[in-house]
């Protein structure tokens, strides 16, 4: 009867001990867990202010870049130059600044806090490069002062040609007959090539805008970039990302780079038969 008892008193025992370890450890999840929760949450005060600001400004002149190519889309339909001459005379004042936030007001151990999501994709294909994602100052006039591309039309080319070709150029590369076959095997590329060939052919510049963007999203994939390194070097790898970067798009998107693309195709279809037919 003793014997029962003791082994009884042993099983309650071990049944208690249990009881208080588990107690025990839902209290030390309790203490630890909302530490760990504090240290996970994202808020606004666990960047600095001057990346907040910078933030903030960023996205005040996208808009403004939405706007200038909102004004190029509309000022297709002009004639003489007076469209090409309004969106170089415009992007100044944007373009510098964007330098001056990115050289001078925000550190650039923050700037990966100012890309949007859409281009976060793109700036980590640049990151082995080690490329610096905003111009300096330097490059910014440089880019400002640079003439739009003037394409001299291959016999029989035809509006997708003549495209592609103010594309790559526009981008700093060189047509080359081994990566236009490459890029007209693309799916991607050749279907952008061909609905935006077939707005400016009709004179929809809204529609061509948004082709456009479709288009250099396809460009930039990491395939289609890998194609470009192959056939023209890595140095052309780095070309076209810094043509990217002068105009901003890591941090505002593509409507600058659009408008200018959109601008130099209104300097070029006058001279170019196969952008009208």
């Amino acid at each position: 009867m003793v014997a029962v008892r003791t082994r009884l008193s042993r099983a309650v025992a071990r049944i208690e001990r249990r009881h208080f370890l588990r107690m025990a450890g839902g209290l030390t999840a309790a203490v630890i867990a909302p530490r760990f929760v504090r240290a996970q949450t994202y808020t606004a005060t666990s960047i600095s202010k001057a990346a907040q600001d910078a933030r903030r400004d960023v996205g005040r002149l996208g808009r403004r870049a939405d706007d200038l190519l909102r004004r190029t889309v509309a000022a297709g339909f002009e004639a003489g130059g007076a469209a090409v001459r309004r969106f170089r005379a415009e992007q100044v004042s944007l373009a510098r600044e964007l330098a001056a936030i990115f050289n001078g007001r925000v550190a650039e151990d923050d700037w990966l806090l100012i890309v949007p999501t859409p281009e976060l994709g793109l700036v980590l294909q640049m990151r082995p490069l080690v490329i610096r994602l905003a111009p300096t100052p330097k490059e910014v006039e440089a880019a400002l002062k640079e003439p739009l591309v003037d394409v001299e039309p291959l016999a029989g080319d035809t509006a997708e040609d003549v495209l592609h070709t103010l594309v790559l150029e526009t981008l700093g590369l060189e047509r080359r007959v081994a990566l236009f076959e490459v890029m007209r095997n693309d799916f991607a590329v050749q279907a952008a090539l061909k609905d935006t060939a077939a707005a400016v052919k009709a004179r929809q510049y809204g529609l061509a805008a948004f082709e456009l963007q479709r288009l250099m999203r396809a460009l930039v994939r990491p395939s289609s970039v890998a194609a470009i390194s192959e056939d023209l070097g890595q140095s052309a790898e780095r070309t076209l990302y810094k043509k990217l970067i002068v105009r901003f798009v890591p941090f505002i998107g593509w409507s600058y780079f659009v408008a200018l693309l959109l601008a130099t195709i209104y300097q070029n279809r006058d001279s170019n038969a196969a952008l009208s037919r």
